[in-house]
């Protein structure tokens, strides 16, 4: 027979409801996602972020296992892979749009449509990561058309940095037909540009990045300014946005940048396969919600660009947002049933897939409630109602005896014993044919004990008759 275990959710010291669950049930179902939440990220610079999410998920019974790849492409690529194990990943914002549309090769828009369409959801954008372009600075580089024929650093062959500085170039008309594009990375202080190595280098990172912050701070170089053209990208780019470098937002003295710059920015999301279990996707987006990233750089100043409130943001325009992260952006509370469930189970050691179930299965636990309510009481009626039942079939003849008796006690059967003993035969035949249950077998015989007493006393009423 199967067993079942005895669930009980407490609040306030009173219990809410008690959920009869199979135990058998409980810990054969398929453990979805095993408690354990597999992130990629694009590189050290976004563990610090990461981090900070641990604190919320264990508390709800989730690990988090970080995945570092210094591609962000083969970040991007790992989620969409069902075989790789993992479930979420943070990637650039332009990325997954840099795959679709014209300006994207046939392969690209091939892998777009085949293999990630439908696969991913959005928890939430997450903080900016301004597109920085570099140049020499003796150069006169007004726009990313003036780089035509130029050598350009543009990031490694698998970062999310290529991918999308191919497109704004190709947009531009510049592309490896009439421009050299190296795969590499500038570095912080920039030699490949002093050296005159290259004339241009884009670098797309968070503007507390320690690269960044020594690129700004490295003389003899130019950012380059996107004011003439920022609201044409912003509008036929919907990932990018711009944000403003204004005059001595570096550095007061010596002045740095010594005029306002405009700057695209794309902005890192966090997003998910879309066949990760709504349990693991509350509670990321809960921990999300919860965590925002600091205002504040390593040195304690704040960061450029950063306003409070802005991020993290529910809206994405590249992806669909996941439906389990809406609610929790406006309340600010996971789901009441998960909130509370979560916790306990992980103090009583339930293994995540206990929670996932119930979540799961939340409407049929609900509706359990007003039945148990109705059950319960009954549970206690109901035998009461069985053994009165089967008591009734004994009552019934114990009636026929007692009428019998009385008879006798009369005088009416004194003169008539044979129509008594045919009556007391009749009576004693019936109950020998009742079938009731084995716990009630005493009972049966009890009444025809008393049916063999009254017998005895029949048999006595004419021998007395005949002694006198």
């Amino acid at each position: 027979m199967q067993s079942t275990a005895l669930k009980g959710v407490v609040i306030g010291g009173g219990v809410i409801v008690a959920l009869l669950v199979p135990t058998a049930m409980l810990l054969t179902t398929k453990d979805d996602g095993g408690g354990k939440i597999v992130l990629g990220i694009p590189g050290v610079q976004y563990e610090e972020l990461v981090s900070t999410y641990r604190g919320d998920l264990e508390r709800h019974g989730v690990s988090l296992e970080t995945r570092q790849s210094t591609e962000g492409f083969a970040t991007f690529s790992s989620l969409i892979d069902a075989t790789s194990g993992m479930q979420a990943a943070l990637v650039k914002g332009g990325l997954f749009g840099s795959l679709q549309g014209r300006l994207a090769t046939a392969e690209e828009r091939e892998l777009h449509d085949k293999q990630m369409a439908g696969k991913l959801r959005s928890i939430g954008r997450l903080f900016y990561e301004p597109i920085w372009v570099f140049t020499r600075g003796d150069l006169p580089i007004e726009s990313l058309r003036d780089l035509g024929g130029r050598k350009i650093l543009v990031g490694g062959a698998q970062s999310a940095t290529r991918r999308i500085t191919g497109q704004l170039l190709k947009a531009n008309g510049v592309d490896a037909t009439n421009a050299t594009l190296v795969e590499a990375q500038l570095s912080g202080k920039a030699e490949q540009l002093v050296s005159g190595e290259v004339d241009a280098g884009i670098v797309i990172l968070p503007a507390d990045s320690d690269r960044i912050q020594e690129l700004l701070r490295v003389p003899d170089i130019r950012l380059m300014d996107f004011s003439p053209e920022a609201e044409a990208y912003t509008n036929r780019f919907p990932a990018l946005a711009k944000v403003v470098l204004h005059r001595g937002a570096v550095e007061f003295e010596p002045q740095l940048p010594s005029a306002d710059i405009t700057l695209l920015t794309t902005s890192a999301a966090l997003i998910v396969r879309a066949d990760m279990p709504p349990a693991l996707v509350n509670i990321l987006a809960y921990a999300v919600v919860h965590n925002p990233k600091s205002g504040l750089d390593k040195s304690g100043d704040p960061v450029l660009f950063h306003r409070a409130g802005e991020f993290p943001s529910v809206h994405d325009p590249e992806f669909e947002t996941a439906s389990e992260a809406r609610p929790i952006y406006k309340t600010v509370e996971l789901p009441v049933l998960l909130r509370m469930l979560a916790p306990i189970n992980k103090q009583m050691g339930l293994p995540f897939s206990v929670t996932t179930f119930m979540w799961t299965h939340a409407a049929t636990f609900l509706l359990l409630i007003p039945i148990l309510a109705v059950a319960l009481p009954m549970m206690r009626v109901v035998p009461k109602v069985y053994i009165w039942n089967v008591r009734r079939r004994l009552l019934y003849w114990y009636r026929q005896l007692r009428w019998l008796e009385r008879s006798l006690d009369s005088g009416a059967q004194t003169y008539a014993p044979d129509a008594a003993q045919e009556e007391l035969d009749r009576i004693d035949a019936a109950v020998r044919r009742i079938r009731i249950p084995h716990n009630f077998s005493d009972q049966q015989y009890d009444l025809r004990g008393h049916i063999e007493l009254v017998r005895q006393r029949l048999m006595a009423g004419p021998m007395r008759m005949a002694a006198a």
